[in-house]
């Protein structure tokens, strides 16, 4: 059930407001738009890992545009958004089921990110250049028996920001504004961002050259008032976001959808362990065994460790030799 702001701006419903997606839309141009605020679940991701600041900043930043695509979508299954790169940082990978669950780790060069000088970005907090050339992709995989979607992208701008909007420009046809702030001071790591999207009409609507004019004017007002919001309003935990949009988009008429709450959560287990070393070959099972016939795995996204004796790994051949 959506809920209409009042001119106060005040929502009392009790919406959690502190690791969430917050869908919206404004009533007067139809232009939809999610906000997502995180502090507690992103300070576990950042502190679980450890990276260098660089890495950390470029992880909470794609952290929360998983966030923001992955509400767009009606799914049940895992939304994965990934950056594959050549820089010093060569891989970022972030996913989030449908109940809000969020996960994320980073692969890097430690040597070269120490080696750099940062200084000249430690205020614009801009490290996109640690990706140099690669790509970013979206997949939606709702498990077995369904198509999954996929969605690739260049790094190309200035920003993940940037990537992440010439894609839906380019690939979806849909206009995408984001505004998004990271604060890494203190340890207090917390994240904030405001996404509007022009939805394309029907081919009728497309060829009345006055309407479209109308809804150029209300795209180009909408992103300018998106881009007014500061930083603490969109880190603030103690500013309900209702009362931030309404601070945004009050003359538009915000109406505010049921929000997601936000969870880090590794789904990683000793079962699904087993069945990804299930699916390989026996001769890619025999490589990953070390000298005394174990195997040990550690999980990327949260370090928890999986070890199977000898006489594991020989259960898990017989049970392959089965499955095929």
């Amino acid at each position: 059930m959506a809920i209409t702001i009042g001119k106060g701006g005040k929502e009392t419903s009790g919406i959690i407001d502190d690791d969430v997606v917050q869908p919206f839309s404004l009533e007067s141009t139809g232009l939809r738009g999610r906000m997502v605020r995180l502090g507690p679940s992103l300070k576990q991701i950042i502190e679980l890992h450890d990276y260098p600041l660089p890495v950390s900043y470029l992880l909470s930043e794609a952290v929360t545009l998983s966030l923001l695509l992955a509400a767009m979508l009606k799914y049940d299954g895992i939304f994965t958004l990934q950056i594959q790169a050549e820089g010093p940082i060569r891989a970022i990978i972030t996913d989030v089921n449908a109940k809000g669950h969020i996960r994320a780790y980073a692969a890097f060069d430690p040597d070269e990110i120490a080696q750099m000088d940062h200084t000249n970005h430690q205020q614009d907090h801009n490290y996109y250049h640690l990706l140099e050339s690669g790509y970013m992709s979206f997949t939606v995989d709702q498990g077995e028996n369904t198509e999954r979607y996929q969605g690739i992208v260049n790094l190309t701008g200035n920003s993940l920001m940037d990537a992440v909007q010439h894609y839906f420009e380019q690939s979806e046809q849909i206009r995408t504004a984001i505004r998004m702030s990271i604060h890494p001071q203190d340890d207090q790591w917390r994240s904030g961002a405001v996404m509007v999207q022009y939805i394309p009409e029907t081919p009728e609507q497309e060829a009345d050259i006055d309407r479209q004019s109308e809804r150029q004017e209300d795209w180009q007002r909408t992103t300018i008032l998106m881009q007014t919001c500061r930083d603490e309003e969109l880190l603030a935990p103690n500013l309900h976001s209702a009362d931030v949009l309404y601070r945004l988009f009050h003359e538009e008429g915000v109406r505010i959808y049921p929000p997601t709450p936000i969870k880090h959560v590794c789904r990683c287990s000793r079962e699904r362990v087993s069945n990804v070393l299930q699916t390989l070959s026996a001769e890619e099972r025999k490589d990953a065994q070390d000298e005394k016939g174990e195997i040990d795995i550690t999980c990327e996204f949260c370090g928890r460790q999986y070890f199977f004796t000898r006489k594991d790994v020989e259960a898990l051949n017989e049970e392959a030799d089965l499955k095929n």
